[in-house]
């Protein structure tokens, strides 16, 4: 019985511990840079961001080796990460252009320029570096050959340790696609 009691007491202690601190983020633009006018209908939208299968989840992923990935538990997009793309694309791209970038399909009969992006890689490695591969379609109306499709593969080293620094080298990541799909509008 004593011996019961004290495994009783032990396990409590153990269950006792503070448990990993849980963060969430988000990817979202700088508000203060914001001036983009929502004045009439836009002229770009962007209609859909798809994001692979296994980017997909809660988790933070970061690739180990060669082909294994580990999405983290503790540390989780705050929604999904196809969403947060979305939205940080739209404001950088509105900020690159000078102008509104629509998300809403209901609108795109206005919309000269229809971009649509296949996010096939968005993580962290162990050599502490952040990859973003996207492939983009932009649709563009009224003009011969109005489809250009690009490849964007970047890749940067983190500022620091840590799930809070890949994150922020992630939405670095972000901005240079948008910024490279308002250089491709810009010069088709």
């Amino acid at each position: 019985m004593r011996t019961l009691a004290l495994s009783l007491t032990l396990l409590l202690f153990a269950c006792g511990g503070t448990a990993p601190e849980r963060t969430a983020y988000l990817l979202r633009a700088e508000q203060s840079e914001r001036t983009a006018s929502l004045a009439g209908s836009p002229r770009v939208g962007l209609s859909r961001v798809i994001v692979a299968p296994y980017l997909d989840q809660a988790g933070v992923v970061v690739e180990g080796a060669a082909r294994e990935v580990q999405v983290a538990r503790n540390h989780t997009w705050a929604e999904p990460l196809a969403t947060g793309v979305r939205l940080l694309l739209r404001a950088e791209l509105a900020q690159a252009l000078g102008e509104d970038v629509g998300l809403d399909r209901h609108d795109q009969a206005h919309w000269q320029h229809d971009v649509k992006v296949f996010v096939e890689q968005l993580h962290g490695t162990m050599s502490g570096r952040a990859i973003l591969v996207a492939d983009v379609r932009i649709e563009t109306r009224g003009e011969p050959g109005g489809v250009a499709e690009h490849r964007f593969v970047h890749s940067q080293p983190l500022a620091r340790e840590g799930y809070a620094a890949l994150v922020d080298a992630e939405a670095a990541l972000v901005r240079e696609l948008a910024q490279a799909i308002a250089s491709a509008i810009a010069n088709p």
